[in-house]
């Protein structure tokens, strides 16, 4: 059974894949052109670093929000430059990464983010998809039951950390945290799912039980 984790973002994620919405920050939209590979920002638009820093982040999670990874990257790439300390921009960049397929860079973007907003849920919730995808579990497992500690009530929460569970074959833990999914969210389809596919998943005998001698 491969299950993935979803990843945080702005609009909520589907109930398909390991749950983390990648957050978007809500910035203003506006069209953009698709086939620029940057965000088109006139100089004359940005008199100063810290505007066009802002104009960039914006672009850059428009483009976040359309799926255009490889140009909300490098918007949000050049926003980072100019302003390397805005919290949700750097959360849209290690979203924007990750989501792109380079979990590597994205891992520092969210570490720093949490170094100053510990208890960020999205932050948390993208950190561990990002372990994730680094088959780091140990770490992913680790990030979500802190999440889960902390935010017991949050959605997708214990979905993803059954996830996590069933890929060390910990089906007891992935069956009370998908319980506590569906009883947060009743309407979870995916929790159920793959609730009952752990039901059917044949349990490993315990070492030294059943072992009549002979």
């Amino acid at each position: 059974m491969q299950t993935e984790m979803k990843i945080s973002h702005f609009l909520p994620a589907s109930a398909s894949d390991l749950h983390c919405d990648h957050l978007m920050w809500p910035f203003a939209k506006k069209t953009d052109d698709e086939g620029a590979s940057k965000a088109e920002i006139p100089v004359s638009e940005a008199p100063s670093s810290s505007a066009r820093a802002e104009l960039l982040w914006k672009a850059g999670s428009r483009y976040l929000r359309r799926k255009q990874y490889l140009k909300a990257i490098a918007s949000l790439s050049e926003a980072h430059e100019l302003e390397p300390s805005r919290l949700e921009g750097r959360l849209n960049l290690g979203a924007a990464l990750f989501l792109a397929q380079r979990p590597e860079e994205a891992l520092g973007h969210l570490k720093y983010v949490l170094a100053f907003d510990p208890q960020n849920t999205i932050a948390l919730l993208n950190l561990a998809a990002t372990y994730d995808a680094l088959g780091r579990i140990d770490d992913s497992i680790e990030t979500l039951e802190k999440l889960v500690r902390d935010r017991p009530n949050w959605a997708d929460a214990n979905y993803n950390l059954a996830v996590a569970y069933l890929k060390q074959e910990r089906l007891d833990d992935a069956t009370l945290a998908l319980r506590r999914e569906l009883t947060l969210n009743p309407k979870h389809e995916a929790a159920r799912t793959l609730l009952n596919e752990v039901h059917l998943k044949p349990r490993r005998r315990e070492e030294g039980g059943g072992s009549g001698g002979g």
